[in-house]
């Protein structure tokens, strides 16, 4: 080890430790880099009865399965801020009933004083289809499901998921199974 004239060791330890201190520094705290947010876990499907005779009716059902700690909003919100789960369905024949939408929960979070009005776990919107007494061939459902997703500290931007399904018709004497 040099030292510098004069000074001894303690001039060469001196000049070290400043580049000592840097690098524990360095491994005492690490890079500070973004957390991901996870994706919402939202999954959705539509639900029909696999064929339905003239003049029938039958449950349309879309199904909304949240993840653990992700809930969405009541369709009937809490506050005006907040954004309402909707659906919208559509039949290429017959008519659809209004929908029927399940109770809520009402839950606390952090950033609010009140109880807010959400959806869920597992959780089915329904819908009476009737089939015309002359329809065949097959009725051509469409489903628009609109929701936010949140977890317990943020919410993500509004989504819409968009389903469709055809039901097949046979004619009124056929058994449907």
């Amino acid at each position: 080890m040099r030292s510098i004239r004069g000074y001894g060791r303690w001039a060469t330890a001196w000049n070290l430790t400043p580049l000592a201190a840097s690098l524990c520094i360095a491994v005492a705290v690490p890079a500070a880099r973004p957390v991901a947010a996870a994706a919402p876990e939202v999954q959705v499907r539509l639900v029909a009865p696999a064929r339905l005779a003239a003049g029938a009716k039958g449950t349309v059902a879309v199904e909304m399965e949240l993840g653990r700690g992700w809930h969405v909003n009541s369709h009937m919100p809490s506050h005006e801020y907040l954004v309402p789960t909707t659906l919208d369905l559509t039949a290429s024949s017959g008519t659809l009933s209004a929908v029927r939408y399940p109770s809520h929960v009402a839950r606390r979070f952090e950033f609010a004083d009140e109880p807010i009005a959400v959806y869920d776990g597992a959780v089915r919107f329904e819908a009476e289809l009737a089939v015309p007494e002359s329809a065949g061939g097959e009725i051509v459902v469409d489903a628009v499901l609109g929701y936010q997703a949140c977890d317990d500290h943020q919410c993500y931007p509004p989504a819409r998921k968009t389903l469709t399904t055809a039901v097949p018709v046979v004619g009124r004497r056929s058994r449907v199974r």
